[in-house]
């Protein structure tokens, strides 16, 4: 389901290598003439075995999207879907939908903006945050646009649903980020231009398992894990995302159980938590 969750959210770069085969700019302008006169408009992905690309089309037929799949095979999967942008809200409430060939929806993103963006350029948004890309002025030109985005999947295999939240305080240029769509709710918090905050992990119930600061945007300093009373458990210290010298285990009454070496630490079994 993860793969599955990464193509479908990896959709947007259709768009992003628009720019190797067609004209961005007129591929842009189009999309928003279209949405100015409709409100709406459709893509769908139809493979090229010629030049083995997978090209995303309008429903009017105009082509907007070439992908290699010499270097992107994985996109082939998305051959099946199709993607819709929406301003019936408006302009600065864009709505993106992604849905199978049975019309089952898969992926639905909410934006509230400050000013009007291709939205499909908010990978490199999200890329940021994920430590991809370095900062830049585009990446400040999109986060100063973004209120928030927020990204809810449907996993039709087991009736469930998953989300992925990013919302922008600009007064205090920080960013939090609510990830529920694999493994454990992790909560992180950090500075915009720094990347230094915290991550939280969650257990399924809303117990706290796990904290940890990040620098750089790299869980970096001392980690903590906790039981499912909220009392601490383990203690140990990461260095560069890595963890580093001696681990601690207490007790339920806080006396010290054992200590080893990080080395020897599977913190996911320990604490019972299943991370990404």
């Amino acid at each position: 389901m993860k793969k599955f969750l990464v193509l479908l959210l990896s959709l947007f770069s259709i768009f992003t290598y628009a720019a190797n085969s067609v004209n961005e700019a007129e591929v842009n302008k189009y999309i928003r003439q279209k949405l100015d006169k409709d409100k709406t408009i459709t893509f769908t992905n139809k493979l090229n075995k010629t030049n083995n690309t997978l090209e995303g089309y309008s429903e009017e037929g105009i082509l907007c999207a070439v992908t290699p799949l010499d270097e992107q095979p994985h996109m082939i999967n998305l051959l099946e879907l199709k993607s819709t942008i929406s301003e019936k809200k408006g302009k600065l409430k864009p709505v993106y939908e992604i849905r199978n060939n049975n019309n089952q929806l898969l992926v639905r993103s909410e934006y509230d903006l400050n000013k009007p963006i291709n939205i499909f350029e908010t990978e490199l948004f999200i890329a940021y945050f994920d430590g991809k890309v370095p900062f830049n002025s585009h990446i400040e030109n999109l986060i100063k646009s973004i209120n928030s985005i927020k990204t809810e999947v449907n996993y039709l295999d087991t009736n469930s649903k998953g989300s992925q939240t990013y919302i922008i305080n600009h007064k205090t240029n920080k960013i939090r980020i609510e990830d529920k769509t694999i493994g454990s709710p992790v909560v992180t918090n950090f500075d915009i231009k720094t990347l230094n905050g915290t991550r939280e992990f969650y257990s399924n119930s809303g117990k706290l398992k796990i904290s940890h600061p990040l620098k750089n945007g790299v869980p970096h300093g001392e980690f903590k894990g906790y039981d499912d009373d909220g009392k601490l458990l383990v203690k140990a210290t990461l260095v560069n995302g890595d963890f580093s010298g001696l681990v601690t285990q207490y007790n339920k009454d806080g006396s010290i159980e054992k200590t080893y070496d990080a080395k020897d630490f599977d913190f996911a079994n320990v604490l019972k938590i299943t991370i990404f």
